[in-house]
């Protein structure tokens, strides 16, 4: 078996984590993997699948998106006497790069698996959204499968697309609760500092999209009745000086830290007071399974379709600063030990092996 995964680059937020995911299930299983990175992030986030013999690491260092799209299609041009059994792409440009590859025969596979990882139409507009629509429409007839993560999602996309001729299915996030386990039990130092002992915690990128600003101006408006209490926020992106001016504006610089880029969230999720998502819009947040099989007090906004359904967990209006302000003093104070039987049962049956079996279903039940 041979299988292609292609991102637009060595990143690692929500989407990456999920292709990641199926990365490590089908190297487990001495499955040949090719893995196309359109452009490098620097961050390195990959760098654990190096030294697998079974998979090929294609990435171009150069930070020219010319010369990069240049070496892809000379890499993929390479590959093209190879038939791969999946392709498997979770954003967009890369499945509609993909899909016009496959349609000009520089591709070949049996499988063609795509997956939506944000609700575009909600999210985007003007220019970006017509690119978009673009991709849609010239690259995505050749995909066999389209996994939404939510009927939500599913129903928008089929809204904003009425004719499409593709099999669109819901299979909700998987999480590897194993390669979970691997990490959660890793010291991290700076958590037995005093500073570091009673804190919530939320994780992802500073974009604008995951509303940190609410968060934070959640916080401060609750800090006094909550003494003792620190904010930390894992992760980096182009909100850090806007988020950084609202910390000096609320005057709570000692009781908020910005942690930057966090390769291992999991003892920051496990040892924290509360752990908190605080988007505005999302596809469905994998950091809220992520929290849920370290942390029983977990709060979570109304960002997504099935946020509602997932037990045990407080939940927030979405965009609403009184709300969170609330829930967060809710979620700080309650004994919600309680929750793990719960969670433990919830993130058991969104397992990668659940995943993957009701994807190969899926495609089954399209040759029937």
């Amino acid at each position: 078996m041979r299988i292609l995964i292609v991102l637009p680059d060595n990143s690692l937020g929500g989407a990456e984590q999920f292709l990641k995911m199926l990365v490590q299930h089908y190297s487990k299983k001495n499955v040949e993997i090719d893995l196309f990175f359109l452009k490098d992030s620097f961050n390195n986030s990959w760098k654990s699948f190096e030294d697998c013999d079974n998979i090929n690491i294609k990435l171009s260092k150069s930070k020219s998106s010319i010369i990069n799209s240049i070496k892809f299609i000379k890499d993929i041009y390479g590959l093209r006497k190879n038939t791969f059994d999946y392709i498997f792409t979770s954003h967009v440009k890369a499945t509609g790069i993909l899909g016009i590859l496959v349609s000009l025969g520089l591709i070949k596979k049996i499988h063609f698996v795509a997956r939506e990882s944000t609700s575009i139409f909600n999210r985007f507009k003007g220019a970006k959204l017509r690119t978009y629509k673009l991709f849609y429409k010239f690259g995505y007839k050749e995909v066999d499968l389209l996994i939404c993560q939510t009927l939500d999602m599913k129903n928008q996309l089929i809204d904003a697309l009425p004719h499409l001729k593709f099999k669109t299915t819901v299979i909700n996030n998987p999480i590897d609760i194993n390669e979970i386990s691997l990490k959660e039990s890793e010291t991290i130092p700076e958590l037995e500092e005093e500073n570091y002992s009673n804190y919530i915690v939320s994780a992802g990128r500073l974009i604008p999209e995951k509303g940190y600003d609410l968060l934070i101006e959640s916080f401060a408006k609750i800090k006094d009745e909550i003494k003792g209490v620190k904010l930390i926020i894992l992760g980096e992106g182009v909100e850090r000086p806007k988020l950084e001016m609202l910390i000096k504006k609320y005057c709570i610089e000692e009781e908020v830290t910005l942690k930057g880029l966090v390769l291992n969230v999991f003892p920051y999720f496990k040892q924290a007071k509360a752990c908190v998502v605080s988007s505005r819009i999302e596809g469905f947040p994998n950091v809220l399974l992520q929290m849920m099989s370290q942390n029983t007090n977990v709060l979570c906004t109304k960002c997504a379709g099935g946020i509602e359904d997932v037990p045990g967990i407080l939940i927030s209006e979405k965009d609403n600063v009184n709300d969170l302000s609330k829930k967060l003093m809710e979620v700080v104070e309650s004994d919600l030990s309680g929750n793990r039987n719960i969670y433990d049962n919830f993130l058991k049956e969104r397992s990668i092996d659940n995943f993957v079996q009701k994807l190969d279903n899926n495609l089954s039940s399209n040759e029937n």
